[in-house]
């Protein structure tokens, strides 16, 4: 199940102390639907070496990493694995068969089926929160605090809105963040009774919280995170960097100068990180990420209008923002049907960065 806690658990995992101290090397990659070897491969061993890697071949990638994991106790993550081929987890593993005892690998998935095909040596399935503990996390990140003690016109009205969370964390969290500092009774009932929470499964496949988030945003937020959708999965972007983009589009044109664009595209941008539909990346404190059902969200409400060109799609007619991660041997190829899409307006390759239950696998 999306939205359970996988990957929050991993981090807290990654960053804990004791880990520090335990694992000489570590590595964090987000995998997702796309299980490139070489790609993972490839980040698997910038993120150890914190250094660029220019290779494309596999061969040469694998006895390199293999070299630098040589005699050292590693803690790798796969976090967001799709791919339950046996024969492409056999290539990946390559250079982790000969590891120093006490290296881990973890993975974390939503499907049981892959901690079986990696041969886990422990799978952990993560269930719903108590109620008790995700109106816990709606509280912090709606008040700022543990409880409703300061707030107690709002408490019971907290507690029905947190039941329809279903102990989803990413739900208490985007709606803790969606009445962020907001302490009006009214707009606090206006989200509980809101038509959303009504709709099925079969009428839409999004959780209802998070449609409520993109629903009770402003306007101007609403155009700022439906561009949002342009951004792949997993994609890390800069603060500036989607500022940029949004002035491009003329989303900032009511600030009278330049400065006052930039500052108030840091208000917009700092708006959808405090509503949670963006946040830090894991990695470098720099740069952000979409947690894989915001963007979900995003894609849903721009419609067709955003694209992102992956595999051999063909292009929507109707796009007028198309983005693709960049590679050095693209050909005109993958452009083809491009000309269909008269109205387009973004183009933008871009480049990885360097750097039901849901279940956290160990793999020893």
């Amino acid at each position: 199940m999306g939205g359970i806690g996988k990957t929050t658990l991993a981090q807290l995992v990654y960053n804990d102390a004791s880990i520090q101290n335990h694992f000489e090397l570590k590595a964090w990659v987000c995998v997702s639907d796309n299980f490139d070897v070489m790609r993972i491969t490839k980040e698997i061993l910038q993120s150890i070496t914190s250094q660029p890697c220019h290779d494309n071949d596999l061969n040469t990638l694998q006895e390199k990493l293999k070299m630098v994991l040589s005699q050292k106790r590693f803690l790798i993550v796969l976090d967001d694995v799709w791919n339950e081929n046996y024969h492409n987890w056999t290539i990946l593993q390559s250079p982790f068969l000969t590891r120093t005892k006490g290296s881990k690998i973890v993975v974390t998935t939503r499907n049981l089926g892959v901690s079986s095909t990696m041969g886990a040596f422990h799978a952990h399935s993560l269930e719903v929160l108590s109620n008790d503990d995700c109106f816990s996390v709606f509280a912090q990140h709606a008040l700022g605090a543990r409880d409703f003690g300061g707030y107690p016109r709002l408490k019971e009205v907290a507690k029905k809105i947190v039941r329809k969370c279903n102990g989803l964390p990413l739900a208490a969290k985007t709606l803790g963040g969606l009445l962020h500092t907001n302490v009006d009774l009214d707009a606090w009932e206006d989200i509980l009774e809101s038509e959303i929470w009504k709709l099925s499964e079969h009428q839409s496949s999004l959780i209802p919280a998070l449609q409520l988030s993109y629903h009770h945003l402003p306007p101007h937020l609403k155009q700022c995170f439906a561009y949002c959708a342009i951004i792949p999965k997993d994609y890390e972007f800069e603060e500036d960097e989607m500022i940029l983009l949004w002035r491009a589009q003329g989303f900032l044109k009511e600030a009278p100068d330049k400065q006052c664009i930039d500052d108030l595209g840091r208000k917009y941008f700092t708006d959808l990180v405090s509503r949670s539909l963006l946040q830090m990346s894991i990695k470098d404190n720099y740069r952000f990420v979409m947690h894989d059902l915001i963007n979900d969200l995003a894609q849903s409400v721009a419609g067709e209008l955003c694209f992102k060109l992956e595999g051999s799609q063909q292009i929507s007619k109707q796009a007028r923002h198309l983005s693709y991660i960049a590679d050095k041997y693209d050909g005109i190829k993958k452009f083809q049907g491009i000309s269909a899409a008269q109205q387009l307006r973004t183009f933008l390759p871009l480049r990885l960065s360097k750097s039901g239950p849901g279940y956290v696998t160990v793999m020893s």
